[in-house]
């Protein structure tokens, strides 16, 4: 041992506790620390100790590095300078030079950053003020998610307190585009933690034809750990000031539930409109739950005027659902109260309630010693409108099951049922209709099938292995014809469809083994299936195709799923009339998905004289950093476009700024544009309530 380091040795031994010596263990539970250094030396009068080159200090789970560092053992105070860095979990600082307390932990850093990887936030300042674990005061600061030491945007404050289980709060905040100042903030607030905060959202901003300019602010407040709640002010020049709710929760055992709601005093209407929605689903036990879908506007016409997508402004009815289940090993019975507001009629008189609706259903289970299986469907209706017969319906269909064949070889059942009919009428005079009524109405079937495969060996590329399967089917089914004029009618249950056709069918179904390296997969290719129906006594009826006298053949049925590529999926349905040689309907499509961002679905719809339309959608990455997207419907009868969508998003690694532009009938531009700064306002409140407590959602403080 050289003179040096016993000397060094001894003064450790003398002035400070074993784990300040060169090449230390890691600081025990006691409060000692650990330096390494290349060279130290100390002060015994003063009992100061002076680590130089290389200083490494771990103490209390945080670690010191710098090029010196000064230990003053009376005050536990301890000085670092030149290339200071201090790390402690997720958080890191750096600076030129540290004050630092070693046993409040209140420490001074000069020209600071201050670095956190749960909030991704960079903080710089000309002095920062460590106050403890959470707690950091900023002076003269700039910060942004954005990386320096040229941020895209940024952030400024003269004085800016972070909690980083929190917020950050900061005074005279100025925000910058690059070095250009374009917004002055006297107070600010945003949450510098992933985990949910409350917070003012970034606007956003938009014009309509149908609505003008509109300026939407957004109120993020998390009320606990299982609730939330989003508040809009929503300013349009054409309609007037809006104000929304949106409020979700969590309970136990998965129950959860979500409201929202508008109101607006309508100035072109000149009167007040708005929209409740609410779901709930409470899970009393594994085998009961109650769910509640409530949908309620003021007006026919208010979501022709407000509604944002496909499917809420052309929506043909609203329904309001409450439903509760209780099920058992082979029965479940459930409960419905069921109210439709018809949006295309002028009133609701005509419209059929169901209040409430009582079913009650066997699962298929088997009578003891015999190859026999029973299933029960049943129900109780009562049924109101405001005019025209309302009354009691009771349904019911139980059926037997006889299930045999060739076990290996061949498939098959046969079935016997009675549906059974019963109604009690009130408002009766004049239609015919007897105040107490039912009937009886038997149901046969039978199905035999069948399944061949083989399989083929390809050893190509990639293809190792084919298998193909052939699954031919028969079923039959009777019931027969039965006038039912003199019953009530309320929905299409009122009138059962006589029945007595055979029913052919062959599914060919193709899958394959690939082999990548040492990676084997195996993947469905296609599935095809062929369906033809022949009604024997001459004459067919069912819902979705009317066969006249005489022409017993069904329209021919053809389902395909075809995968040409992991990534593309070709779909194509179709029926095609043999009277007429005509196509009843077509519904082919193509899906693709590189699952790096780039997708498009391209599908058309036609139902003859009914629907001729084309619908696509296109989402691409390929241009970075934008993100361009297209949606669209086309109808050929109208010859014109149901609806269109034009979205352009400019994605940066700490910012992105999304515009859309949209036209559909009865608002025939509107244009929205949304500014996120990521970190800051990504994730504000939306999505499901099963998200609460998971997702990120982030704002800035008014």
């Amino acid at each position: 041992m050289t003179p040096t380091r016993l000397f060094i040795l001894l003064a450790c031994l003398a002035w400070f506790p074993i784990s300040l010596c060169h090449g230390a263990v890691p600081t025990p539970s006691d409060g000692n620390i650990s330096i390494h250094s290349d060279a130290m030396t100390q002060d015994t009068a003063n009992e100061i100790f002076i680590a130089t080159g290389n200083v490494k200090i771990i103490w209390d789970g945080m670690t010191l590095t710098s090029d010196k560092a000064t230990y003053h053992r009376k005050t536990r105070v301890m000085y670092a300078t030149g290339n200071v860095i201090v790390k402690k979990g997720d958080e890191t600082m750096k600076g030129t030079a540290l004050t630092l307390n070693m046993d409040t932990g209140r420490g001074e850093l000069e020209k600071g950053v201050l670095n956190s990887a749960t909030s991704n936030i960079t903080f710089t300042g000309e002095k920062v003020t460590r106050i403890n674990d959470n707690e950091t005061v900023f002076i003269t600061t700039e910060f942004t998610t954005c990386d320096f030491p040229d941020p895209s945007w940024k952030f400024s404050a003269e004085r800016l307190d972070v909690n980083l289980l929190g917020y950050a709060i900061g005074r005279d905040v100025t925000f910058y585009i690059r070095d250009v100042p374009v917004l002055y903030l006297p107070w600010m607030a945003f949450p510098v933690v992933r985990e949910r905060k409350s917070g003012l959202l970034l606007p956003k901003i938009g014009y309509s034809a149908n609505r003008g300019a509109q300026l939407d602010i957004p109120l993020y407040l998390v009320i606990s750990p299982s609730q939330d709640l989003l508040l809009d002010l929503d300013m349009e020049t054409k309609r007037g000031v809006g104000t929304g709710v949106d409020y979700r929760y969590i309970r136990t055992r998965g129950s959860e539930g979500h409201f929202s709601g508008y109101l607006i005093y309508d100035i072109l209407k000149e009167h007040w409109r708005g929209e409740v929605t609410t779901t709930h689903k409470e899970i009393f036990s594994p085998d009961m739950n109650l769910r509640m879908d409530i949908n309620l506007t003021s007006d026919k016409s208010f979501l022709a005027d407000y509604g944002e997508k496909s499917g809420d402004y052309n929506r043909q009815s609203n329904e309001s659902v409450v439903n509760a289940l209780k099920t058992w090993q082979n029965y479940a019975l459930s409960g419905d109260l069921r109210l439709v507001e018809n949006l295309y009629t002028l009133d609701n008189s005509h419209t059929v309630q169901t209040l409430p609706n009582i079913s009650l259903a066997g699962v298929r289970q088997q009578i003891p010693f015999a190859p026999v299986y029973f299933d029960l469907d049943s129900s109780f209706d009562n049924l109101y409108r405001e005019v025209d017969p309302i009354g009691q319906r009771v349904s019911a269909f139980p059926r037997v099951t006889l299930v045999t064949g060739l076990r290996g070889y061949l498939n098959t059942s046969a079935y016997a049922g009675l549906h059974l009919r019963g109604y009690n009428t009130q408002n009766t005079a004049g239609t015919g209709t007897r105040p107490e009524d039912g009937d009886l109405l038997p149901e046969v079937g039978a199905r035999a099938s069948t399944s061949i495969s083989r399989i083929y060996d390809v050893d190509g590329p990639s293809l190792k292995k084919l298998r193909h399967e052939l699954t031919p089917e028969l079923y039959y089914t009777y019931a027969p014809s039965q006038d039912q004029t003199r019953l009530p009618f309320y929905d299409y249950s009122d009138r059962l469809i006589p029945q007595n056709i055979i029913y052919a069918s062959v599914t060919s179904f193709l899958g394959g083994k690939f082999q990548t390296g040492d990676i084997t997969t195996y993947r469905d290719i296609s599935r095809i299936k062929l369906t033809q129906g022949y009604s024997i006594d001459g004459t067919r009826r069912d819902l979705l195709t009317m066969v006249d006298v005489n022409r017993p053949w069904t329209d021919l049925m053809l389902e395909s799923e075809t995968w040409v590529h992991p990534q593309v999926k070709l779909n194509f349905d179709a029926r095609y009339n043999l009277y007429g040689n005509y196509i009843s309907s077509a519904a082919p499509g193509v899906e693709m998905d590189d699952k790096k961002g780039d997708s498009a679905v391209l599908s058309y719809r036609f139902s003859r004289d009914q629907v001729d339309y084309m619908e696509g959608k296109l989402t691409t990455k390929f241009f970075k950093p934008w993100v361009l997207a297209y949606a669209a419907r086309y109808s050929f009868d109208r010859h014109d476009f149901l609806e269109s969508i034009y979205t352009v998003e400019y994605r940066q690694k700490c910012w992105s700024i999304v515009s859309s532009i949209s036209n559909r009938p009865g608002n025939p531009f509107s244009f929205h544009i949304n500014f996120t700064l990521e970190g800051l306002t990504s994730g504000a409140g939306t999505g499901a309530a099963a998200g609460i407590g998971t997702e990120t959602v982030t704002g800035i403080g008014k």
